[in-house]
C-alpha cells in the first residue's frame, strides 16, 4: 500500500504558509533523498508513470507498487501547495521499501521525459512517453512515492521539521503524528531528475505527446 491515510488523498491545495513558517524568501538547494531530513528541501517532482494521460474524478486510490522504479527527467517543475514525509510503500509480495512522500496541490511541468524499464527472459524493454515541445504537462491532486530526486529547487513560504501528522498544505495528505514533515506554498525545480515507485493523480494531462516502446534499456536518466 502507499503510505497515505485510509482515505487519505491530495486534494485541492489549501494555504500551506501558515503560523511557525520560515521567511517568505526564496531559498535554492540540491537534495539527495537519502539525506532529506538534513537538506530539507520540499523535494516534490511529477511523473507520467506508464500511462499517456490519467484523469480521475475521485481522490487517487492506494495500491501495490511494482517492484522497479520509473525515471523521470523534466526542464523545470512549478508546483503550488507542497508537502513531504517519510513513510513505507508496499508490493503485491508484501515487501516494505521506504518512500519520501510528496503531494502537491497543481504543477506545470516543461520537456519531460519519462522511462520504465523492464528486464524480460528475452532482455530488456524501454517504454517511454515525452511531453510536447510547446505543451508543459499540467496536474493536479498528486501524491508521490519518491525513491530520489535530484535538481535545483527553490521554494517560498516553508515549514520544515513540522510534525507530519499535522501537514495541511495538500488536503488529506499527511504523515504519522510524531515524524518529521515539511511543507511549502510553493516549489520550483529546474534540471529535475527522479526516480519513483508510483504516483497518484486527480489530472494528468500531456498536450502533443508521444509514446515508445523499444527493445534495451534507455532511461531518460
Amino acid at each position: 500500500m502507499t503510505s497515505q491515510e485510509p482515505g487519505g488523498a491530495a486534494g485541492d491545495g489549501a494555504a500551506g504558509g501558515g503560523g511557525g513558517g520560515a521567511p517568505g524568501g526564496a531559498r535554492r538547494a540540491r537534495t539527495d533523498w537519502r539525506r532529506l531530513a538534513l537538506a530539507g528541501p520540499l523535494a516534490l517532482a511529477l511523473a507520467a508513470g506508464s500511462v499517456w494521460a490519467t484523469t480521475a474524478s475521485a481522490v487517487p486510490v492506494t495500491f501495490a507498487v511494482s517492484g522497479s522504479t520509473f525515471q523521470v527527467a523534466a526542464d523545470h517543475l512549478a508546483g503550488k501547495d507542497a508537502v513531504q514525509f517519510a513513510s513505507f510503500a508496499s508490493d503485491a509480495a508484501g515487501k516494505r521499501r521506504p518512500v519520501a512522500v510528496a503531494g502537491i496541490g497543481s504543477a506545470r511541468i516543461s520537456h519531460l521525459c519519462q522511462s520504465s524499464v523492464a528486464h524480460t527472459p528475452f532482455g530488456s524493454v524501454t517504454l517511454t512517453i515525452r511531453s510536447g515541445e510547446e505543451h508543459p504537462v499540467e496536474a493536479e491532486d498528486l501524491v508521490i512515492d519518491l525513491k530520489r530526486l535530484d535538481g535545483d529547487l527553490r521554494f517560498g513560504r516553508v515549514q520544515m521539521g513540522r510534525d507530519a501528522g499535522t501537514l495541511d498544505a495538500v488536503q488529506g495528505v499527511r504523515g504519522a503524528n510524531g515524524t518529521y514533515g515539511q511543507q511549502a506554498r510553493t516549489l520550483d525545480i529546474d534540471r529535475m531528475r527522479l526516480r519513483a515507485w508510483s504516483l497518484t493523480a486527480g489530472t494528468f494531462g500531456l498536450k502533443g505527446a508521444s509514446m515508445s516502446i523499444s527493445p534495451g534499456d534507455h532511461s531518460c536518466l
